[in-house]
């Protein structure tokens, strides 16, 4: 049988099967549709007529209503002479702005942070009158070869940090009712001090003990202001994660500083205009 005639007999039975009967009962072949609309275009602009997608310094109106940027937060910021360090988070950690160290982000995994504004100097005579021969004491331990500068230097550190491992320790057994007047716990923005009421007390200073979920103490920071009620918006927040982001790899603190305040100050300028200058650390 030629096999033309072939085909045309299977084509012949395909016609008549089953299948295709069915098929022929739901109605006649969906057709195809095909966009025939125009492409998109940009309009033409004047000579001197600049894009509005080119002036665009901040996040996007789109993008904020997408991020829910507009919408109001109260934070906790450290605060010294009106000028704003770091910004704390809820479930903990904070962004550091510009610093001599440089700007970061800073996690607190697996640990509990507890946040005192305390008179850091009634601490320290406090630990200094109950144990007044540490010092010396910590200088007889120091390097004889070096200078008598270097040692001094070296004992003052010593000093310090078993000030600040004492200080954390007393803090995190002391139940917080039993704590003398002069030191605050902080809990959340409505237990720090608020902005509205008036200048901060100059002899507060905020102070950060970090304990294991079981309460033993692991560090501690000492901070330059003191804990502060912090209103702004999730619009300030993105743009503080998205300066951080911005800046990775950058591994020089002062261009770490730079590089962060021209991210932000464009975008969120009423706060950029409330930390220090890459110039001023």
């Amino acid at each position: 049988m030629p096999a033309t005639a072939t085909l045309d007999t299977l084509r012949g039975l395909a016609e008549i099967s089953a299948p295709v009967q069915r098929l022929r009962a739901l109605g006649p072949p969906l057709q195809r549709e095909v966009d025939t609309s125009p492409s998109p275009f940009l309009p033409t602009y004047g000579q001197n007529e600049t894009p509005a997608w080119k002036k665009e310094t901040g996040i996007p109106k789109w993008a904020l209503d997408e991020l829910g940027g507009n919408e109001e937060v109260t934070l906790i910021c450290s605060l010294k002479d009106g000028i704003i360090g770091s910004v704390y988070f809820p479930e903990g950690g904070r962004i550091r702005t510009t610093h001599g160290s440089g700007p970061e982000k800073e996690q607190t995994p697996e640990r509990e942070t507890q946040q005192f504004n305390m008179d850091m100097s009634k601490a320290r005579k406090i630990f200094k009158d109950g144990s007044p021969k540490l010092l010396a004491k910590l200088y007889d331990k120091t390097d004889a070869t070096k200078t008598e500068e270097e040692r001094k230097k070296a004992a003052a550190k010593a000093w310090d940090r078993a000030f600040k491992s004492w200080l954390s320790n007393q803090l995190v057994k002391t139940p917080k009712d039993k704590l003398p007047d002069w030191i605050e716990p902080v809990t959340d923005p409505d237990t720090a001090f608020d902005p509205t009421t008036g200048a901060p007390p100059k002899d507060r200073k905020l102070f950060e003990v970090f304990t294991t979920l079981e309460g033993v103490v692991t560090g501690w920071h000492p901070s330059r202001g003191l804990a502060a009620k912090f209103q702004t918006s999730k619009k300030v927040v993105n743009v503080l994660n998205a300066a951080i982001a911005q800046i990775k790899g950058i591994k020089d603190p002062g261009e770490r500083n730079k590089a962060f305040y021209a991210y932000i100050e464009p975008r969120i300028p009423e706060f950029a205009a409330q930390i220090r200058k890459p110039d001023e650390v």
